[in-house]
């Protein structure tokens, strides 16, 4: 098991209790490490990863992820953007809601779980 080469400050340990935190990189894992923290961080672990990685990259880390996979829960992303951009998200549409927001590419048709099977 590698140790990290800046591990993570024990003030944010027990948000990684899944993992070793000595191998969790301040600097390697931002992104993930900067996720976790915002979704369930309490108020001096958010102070921890403000003061760590400063208001541009927090922002930079939640706007990527409302335009890629969008791994955020929703009233998580919600608060974030109301919080970074003074505005909530729009409401999930009904596909949005019940359906996945990830897709496996399949190489036909548009990704929908038929086109996998059938």
């Amino acid at each position: 098991m590698a140790t990290a080469q800046k591990p993570i400050p024990s003030i944010i340990h027990d948000l990684f209790h899944n993992y070793v935190p000595e191998t969790v990189d301040v600097e390697r894992d931002t992104e993930w490490i900067i996720l976790t923290v915002l979704t369930s961080g309490d108020w001096e672990q958010i102070k921890w990863a403000y003061n760590a990685y400063g208001k541009d990259r927090l922002e930079a880390v939640v706007r990527k992820d409302l335009e890629g996979l969008r791994t955020l829960p929703h009233p998580v992303a919600n608060f974030w953007s109301v919080v970074f951009w003074g505005r909530q998200l729009p409401p999930f549409s009904a596909k949005e809601w019940w359906g996945t927001i990830r897709r496996m590419p399949s190489g036909r048709g548009n990704g929908d779980v038929n086109d996998l099977f059938g």
